[in-house]
């Protein structure tokens, strides 16, 4: 499939440089721009597929958040809403006062905390999963996702590469998985960052604040079975959950086509 190209940026953010990734069409649309958050811990590249057909009506930009891709870190440990600061950042240096925001795992939590923060900025959004744990789940998933010694034989990732294989969807190929892999091994010092701010977020609490239009895509990936918990907590009556049996990691570059119409119906409706 090809698309509009993708051009990358650098913007200047309160923790230093923001990377960015851009595509847009060739004239005026009048359509809202959509900036997009990543999954921990890799980077906007995730997006660079969904970003060449979406960029054909609208601008997408899609950030690395700090200290993941080729964005500075922050000084000390962030939070979401730290993130979310930066994803602010970002708009005011790209002069956007009026979009639409797309997250994917972590970077729907970044999603829902810029909605709630600038409701009259941020039109609609849409996540990538959207899991409510239990006490119990959510201390497992800190046990499993926390700080990870690196291995002199380099086992650490041969791991993190046997997990990306396993939790992609069928028709991924491994030269897909390569595409965005590199992303996953940089800074890893500080690449369980993203995951300790996801968990210590409380999208429970969080949802329910977001006054605008909410699609939550629910891909059949590891938090496939947490998602719906979520359903009793959108709070407009316009928002929805959207199962994707059979999807799961890579489906931005293996149903491109439909996961761009999904969301483009989604984001054209108001």
């Amino acid at each position: 499939m090809t698309g509009v190209p993708v051009h990358r940026g650098y913007a200047d953010g309160r923790f230093g440089q923001i990377h960015y990734r851009i595509a847009q069409p060739d004239h005026e649309t009048g359509k809202r721009p959509l900036v997009c958050f990543h999954m921990s811990p890799y980077s906007g590249v995730i997006y660079e597929t969904f970003m060449a057909e979406m960029g054909r009506d609208r601008v997408v930009i899609a950030m690395d958040t700090p200290g993941f891709g080729n964005s500075d870190p922050s000084p000390q440990q962030p939070t979401i809403a730290d993130y979310a600061d930066v994803a602010l950042d970002l708009l005011n240096a790209k002069l956007i006062t009026d979009v639409d925001l797309m997250g994917y795992h972590t970077g729907s939590k970044v999603a829902v905390e810029t909605a709630i923060n600038n409701p009259n900025l941020v039109h609609r959004v849409v996540m990538v999963s959207a899991p409510i744990y239990t006490p119990e789940e959510l201390a497992e998933v800190k046990r499993i996702y926390g700080p990870e010694p690196l291995k002199e034989d380099g086992s650490h990732v041969q791991g993190w590469w046997q997990s990306a294989v396993h939790w992609s969807m069928e028709g991924r190929t491994l030269e897909h998985i390569g595409r965005t892999f590199w992303a996953r091994v940089l800074n890893p010092a500080i690449s369980w960052w993203g995951h300790a701010a996801a968990f210590a977020y409380d999208s429970g609490a969080a949802i329910p604040k977001v006054t605008q239009p909410m699609l939550v895509l629910n891909p059949e990936d590891d938090v496939w079975e947490r998602t719906p918990r979520a359903k009793d907590l959108l709070a407009h009556a316009d928002s929805y959950i959207h199962d994707l049996p059979r999807w799961s990691h890579g489906f931005l570059d293996i149903k491109t086509e439909e996961a761009t119409h999904i969301v483009r119906t989604f984001l054209d409706a108001g």
